[in-house]
């Protein structure tokens, strides 16, 4: 994924399906000067987690 379309997906009304290493996540922000998102995953345990936008996937 790119930066452009993370920040699309962060101001969609609309529920995107986001993966990281095959887990569902949130995306809670971005910062674009490093190329990293800040992440959640949508299962029980909520982990964040700060990665590299390119390693997200949309499903």
């Amino acid at each position: 994924m790119d930066i452009n379309r993370a920040r699309e997906i962060i101001n969609s009304p609309n529920d995107i399906e986001v993966k990281y290493q095959g887990k569902s996540v949130w995306i809670n922000s971005i910062n674009p000067t490093i190329g990293n998102a800040f992440i959640e995953t949508r299962d029980g345990n909520r982990k964040h987690y700060q990665v590299p936008v390119t390693e997200l996937t949309e499903e």
